[in-house]
């Protein structure tokens, strides 16, 4: 998947997880969530670093590197965000977040 594309698509299954995620629960569920969103969010960051380093990296010999580390991180920010919509997490909806990527 192109990168542009594939940041489109993962928006709108983020804004889908945010919006059916949305109502609270128990304070014990409340803080898992809490921490399960705290997970995704900071892979959703380790993403978006992983590609603004591959947009700018200059040396021909860190382009694979680049690429592997902008795949690894996409993987895992798409396993947590399907890991949360299994769990039925119910994360806060973060605008600021999904404006983030473009």
């Amino acid at each position: 998947m192109a990168g542009g594309e594939t940041v489109k698509q993962l928006k709108l299954v983020w804004e889908a997880v945010m919006v059916r995620m949305s109502m609270g629960e128990n304070p014990e569920h409340n803080a898992r969530q809490k921490d399960f969103f705290d997970l995704v969010e900071e892979a959703r960051r380790e993403w978006q670093s992983a590609m603004d380093y591959f947009n700018h990296v200059v040396d021909p010999d860190l382009v694979d590197h680049a690429i592997h580390a902008m795949e690894a991180a996409e993987r895992k920010y798409t396993f947590l965000l399907k890991k949360a919509r299994q769990e039925g997490y119910r994360l806060p909806v973060r605008i600021d977040a999904l404006r983030e990527g473009g």
